[in-house]
């Protein structure tokens, strides 16, 4: 892999049970997963006979560098690298599959992932936090709130453009309209590079807010899944998938209110208590 990086954050001395697999989101680093990692080493009994690994984005926080350029972006290469890692820990896994849990854009590339694949992957179990199996643009589905999609135009200026204007609203409006909390959060303009395309939503929304973009929403799965979101996560999910997860008996279907899109990391309590029962069946 050139871009992301795999590492183990707890290696079980014999393993029995399929490993689980973090990958965080924008603009997160896998910081985020701390406390899931310090519950395992304690003893917590959903990770016995489990290994942990973290697989991270190229980020501010913890691998900066190297960024991959907008053409390698748009060729795939962070789908692809995650493929690979997903298709390393399935070989070595003891089941032959992986429990991965994604946030945000972790959680976008491991649906992706199965997308690609028709459903047919090496995962035991899923567990998504914040992001659904597929999306949708259109008023149809949102209403007003599809507008919400023009978020990725000022996203991707501040990386595109590198003004210190962009840069420093991106951060404020993160921080105090949108929840996000982190050490620093002056250069979190830096981690935007995944919006390479951003700038060309104006054009787009448009002709998506009328359903141009329309595809059913992707249910063709059939392990396990957990699925958390806050309230402010429902322009990233759809009523389909929430509904297929409500109704089908090997799924979770968790709405948790008061909290910001950044939950898994403020409130990791409320996940921790979920995947209690969901990674012990």
């Amino acid at each position: 892999m050139n871009y992301c990086l795999l590492e183990s954050a707890f290696l079980h001395p014999n393993p029995s049970r399929s490993p689980l697999l973090f990958l965080h989101g924008f603009p997160d680093s896998p910081k985020m997963w701390a406390a899931y990692v310090q519950a395992a080493k304690e003893g917590a009994k959903w990770s016995n006979g489990r290994s942990l690994y973290t697989l991270a984005f190229p980020n501010r926080q913890t691998r900066p560098a190297p960024i991959p350029s907008w053409q390698e972006l748009h060729r795939g290469v962070l789908a692809d690298e995650v493929a690979e890692a997903i298709a390393l820990l399935a070989t070595e896994s003891p089941t032959g599959k992986i429990i991965p849990i994604g946030h945000d854009l972790g959680a976008t590339h491991f649906w992706q992932y199965v997308r690609q694949r028709d459903g047919q992957v090496p995962f035991e179990k899923l567990v998504a936090l914040s992001v659904g199996s597929s999306f949708r643009y259109d008023i149809w589905e949102h209403g007003l709130n599809a507008f919400t999609w023009l978020y990725q135009v000022l996203f991707s200026l501040p990386h595109a453009f590198r003004l210190p204007a962009l840069q420093k609203l991106l951060a404020y409006l993160l921080v105090n309209v949108a929840g996000y909390r982190a050490g620093r959060t002056a250069d979190v303009w830096r981690d935007t590079y995944h919006y390479w395309d951003g700038w060309l939503w104006p054009l787009r929304l448009p002709f998506y807010l009328l359903g141009a973009a329309y595809q059913p929403a992707f249910l063709n799965f059939d392990f396990p899944v957990l699925y958390m979101r806050a309230k402010i996560d429902r322009i990233a999910t759809t009523r389909a998938f929430e509904t297929a997860v409500q109704t089908r008996p090997n799924c979770q279907y968790i709405l948790l209110d008061g909290v910001s899109h950044w939950f898994p990391e403020q409130h990791p309590q409320l996940v921790l208590a979920e995947l209690a029962t969901f990674l012990c069946d």
